[in-house]
């Protein structure tokens, strides 16, 4: 049996795109399944209409849990499950319709100890999507034994995008999955690849199948202005740098991991234009506020001693010059500002 696993928050707003996800999996042409439904402190309707929807197929299992955002949800969802295999799912999201086959085949003839799926975004319905998120990695489908998958696939979860970190469209051996230390917690939106950083590594199989099994929703519950990005990258930085010495990973990781924390901070110093509009002075104490940070100023030493990474924003900050951060924070935001609003608009009827 796959247990499925999804954390709700809030669904009233949202309940017709939270059905069409529920019915994605019923109209799997694999049949075999339980739905964990975590409803994570849901202050609205939710519980009615996760109530009636109960009593629609026993194989939907409902918990009720005081709020604790996703990653909490998600790991008491994974506690009370039954299932021999695990899979997740966010809540306004689609599978394939023979998606949970797929994988299951996969990961009982190749005795996978994980099985990752493609994906591909979409808006509206699943008419309108942009092109997979991933590649090369999911071009073809392909068994990654251990060695291979540290030495050139776990790179992607220090900040070169290519094998897929999210939680979604991954199927976990249940008796792998409690064979190994459980991952820690970070309360942060990086909690899909947090996981998977601590998981993949102790996979002695990794099975990739390059047909599309998920469709992510663009601008769905999780697509918003993170306000804590600084908090979340610092938290992402701390825990890269202890799985590079854990693994005894290269220097490339500790400089791809800098480089990264570097660009978090781009976009901080964007959203404070952007959102809070802060005028240059406000911006320059920020900026030195948070560039005497001490895991900030380690990744502007690695960054710098690197000395083969250019961008605008890159130079400005391994120089600390904060004005011309912020000259160039303003320029971006002036030629953004159609994309923004289109983005907008689309959020908006989506």
């Amino acid at each position: 049996m796959i247990s499925i696993i999804i954390p709700v928050y809030n669904i009233e707003s949202c309940k017709k795109k939270f059905l069409q996800a529920i019915n994605s999996i019923f109209d799997q042409s694999y049949q075999d399944f339980e739905v964990v439904i975590v409803n994570d402190g849901s202050t609205d309707q939710s519980l009615q209409i996760l109530n009636a929807l109960a009593k629609r197929d026993p194989r939907i299992y409902l918990i009720n849990k005081e709020n604790g955002g996703v990653e909490s949800a998600r790991r008491f969802g994974l506690k009370n499950a039954h299932g021999e295999y695990i899979v997740h799912m966010d809540q306004d999201d689609l599978y394939e319709k023979h998606a949970l086959q797929k994988m299951i085949s996969k990961m009982e003839a190749e005795e996978a100890d994980v099985v990752v799926g493609n994906n591909i975004r979409f808006i509206f319905n699943k008419k309108f999507t942009f092109a997979p998120g991933h590649s090369p990695s999911m071009k073809s489908s392909k068994l990654i034994l251990h060695d291979e998958f540290m030495k050139d696939y776990y790179h992607s979860y220090f900040g070169i995008n290519d094998f897929p970190v999210n939680i979604w469209c991954k199927m976990y051996r249940r008796s792998f999955i409690e064979s190994i230390p459980e991952p820690p917690l970070t309360g942060q939106i990086i909690e899909d690849l947090s996981y998977n950083m601590h998981v993949l590594p102790y996979a002695k199989k990794i099975y990739v199948i390059s047909d599309i099994l998920y469709y992510y929703r663009w601008g769905g519950y999780t697509n918003r202005h993170d306000k804590t990005i600084l908090n979340t990258a610092l938290i992402g930085y701390r825990l890269k740098k202890r799985q590079i010495k854990k693994w005894n990973l290269d220097d490339s990781f500790t400089i791809s991991t800098a480089i990264e924390l570097l660009n978090y901070l781009n976009t901080y110093f964007y959203y404070l234009i952007i959102y809070d509009n802060v005028d240059k002075n406000y911006f320059i104490k920020e900026a030195t506020s948070v560039f005497s940070i001490s895991e900030v100023q380690d990744s502007i030493k690695i960054v710098k001693e690197y000395d083969k990474f250019h961008r605008e924003h890159i130079d400005a900050m391994i120089e600390y010059d904060f004005e011309r951060l912020y000259i160039h924070e303003k320029k971006t935001a002036r030629s953004n500002y159609k994309k923004r609003l289109l983005k907008k608009f689309l959020l908006k009827f989506s």
